[in-house]
């Protein structure tokens, strides 16, 4: 970069910093909102855009040795700290006050203050949490900010679940990232002795935490999909692989004519049951059925019943290779038999390209989070529209959301 950009970018940068800080400031006034609201779609592609520029900053106004160690070691440092603090409850003790290490501690049943108090300072030195001088030089307290909050059971965008569900079985695998490439086997299998979905079978209690953090993705992703692509033009969505259907759910919540079908393994629909009993309604209810399916085994898809009918795969193709995606596209191919209005409709974080650098790095360091975990990847628009050519599909278009999310749609061939 000549010395004038490096100006113009540190300009703008400053600009866009001062920009969020404001926001932040004003989000602290009301750290339990909900932020499923969307914004208008000049500020959503400019906002992607600055967040970039603010992404990419510290790697050009950081000498390269520091900025890598901080990389390196920051991020690493920085999660487990998160995940100590949603580990421990500690938003949740919290809630809507201060308190000192003494009195959290005393909380949570741990004999060390001390060491409450590092952690705790910790998470306020990069912004989770924040610390407030105690009155006449009393203790350093500490409370919930926006970002903490999120961390609490009754926020209505929590990630908790998020948090427990996605990240603890998967420290060990990204430490094998190297060692898998050398072996070329998955990360999580080296670690485990086995792979996510036979983890998942043996031990009901992450299976349950992991479904929870699905159905937590759900929240945070589920309203650009809702309101950016139109549903109502489906009689039926048939959500493949739909966990415990909290997405289904909100499909039908907003279009009234519309039914579903929850479709999973066998331990996954049983409590998608008592779910559904437990929340919804008995007219939502009678416009949803049930169906215990393997999507990699033939003819368990539920069959196409009538015209203008959606096979969802919300965040399914990711996590399998390239052979298996196929088989399941074949065997959803199959469920809609001569069916020329029923669609496939893929919803995924759809890669444009690193040279294009329009993507944050959140998409590919999900990618990597795929191959660690599951031998899975996240695709361009060219590896979707070879895959479905391969299974009976043609891609008709990608439909753009104000999120990370892009729904492909594709017709039967």
């Amino acid at each position: 970069m000549t010395k004038l950009s490096i100006c113009l970018t540190a300009a703008l940068t400053a600009c866009l910093a001062v920009l969020a800080a404001s926001h932040f400031q004003l989000i602290q006034q009301d750290i339990m909102r909900d932020y499923s609201g969307l914004p208008p779609w000049f500020a959503f592609t400019f906002g992607f855009k600055a967040f970039r520029v603010l992404e990419l900053f510290p790697n050009w106004a950081i000498p390269p040795p520091l900025r890598m160690v901080d990389l390196a070691l920051n991020g690493l440092h920085k999660s487990q700290v998160i995940v100590a603090i949603n580990d421990l409850g500690v938003a949740d003790a919290l809630g809507d006050s201060g308190q000192t290490a003494q009195q959290l501690a005393t909380a949570l049943n741990i004999t060390d203050t001390d060491k409450v108090f590092r952690l705790l300072s910790a998470a306020a030195s990069f912004g989770v949490l924040s610390a407030r001088k105690g009155p006449k030089d009393g203790p350093v307290t500490f409370h919930n900010n926006a970002l903490s909050a999120v961390l609490r059971q009754d926020h209505p965008n929590t990630v908790t679940h998020t948090i427990k569900g996605g990240m603890q079985s998967l420290y060990q695998p990204f430490g094998l990232i190297a060692e898998g490439l050398r072996q070329n086997k998955v990360p999580f299998e080296i670690a485990h002795q086995k792979d996510l979905w036979q983890y998942l079978k043996e031990r009901p209690d992450f299976e349950h935490e992991f479904s929870l953090a699905m159905a937590s993705q759900d929240k945070m992703g589920i309203h650009t999909v809702l309101t950016d692509f139109d549903w109502s033009r489906y009689s039926r969505v048939v959500d493949v692989g739909s966990a415990y259907g909290t997405f289904l759910a909100a499909v039908m919540q907003q279009n009234s004519a519309v039914s579903g079908v929850v479709c999973d393994l066998p331990s996954v629909v049983k409590q998608a049951k008592q779910q559904w009993r437990s929340q919804y309604g008995d007219a939502m209810l009678q416009r949803v059925s049930f169906s215990v399916c393997d999507f990699l085994q033939p003819r368990m898809i539920p069959k196409a019943e009538g015209l203008h009918e959606a096979y969802v795969l919300r965040d399914i193709l990711h996590d399998w290779s390239e052979q298996k995606a196929i088989v399941m596209l074949k065997n959803i191919r199959e469920a809609m038999g001569n069916n020329s209005t029923a669609v496939l409709l893929v919803i995924e974080s759809v890669l444009q390209g690193i040279i294009a650098g329009a993507d944050p790095s959140v998409k590919y360091l999900l990618d990597i989070t795929m191959m660690v975990a599951v031998d899975g990847k996240e695709r361009s628009e060219h590896e979707f529209a070879s895959l479905l050519q391969q299974t009976g599909f043609r891609m008709k278009t990608v439909h753009q959301t104000r999120g990370l999310y892009r729904v492909v749609e594709a017709v039967p061939v």
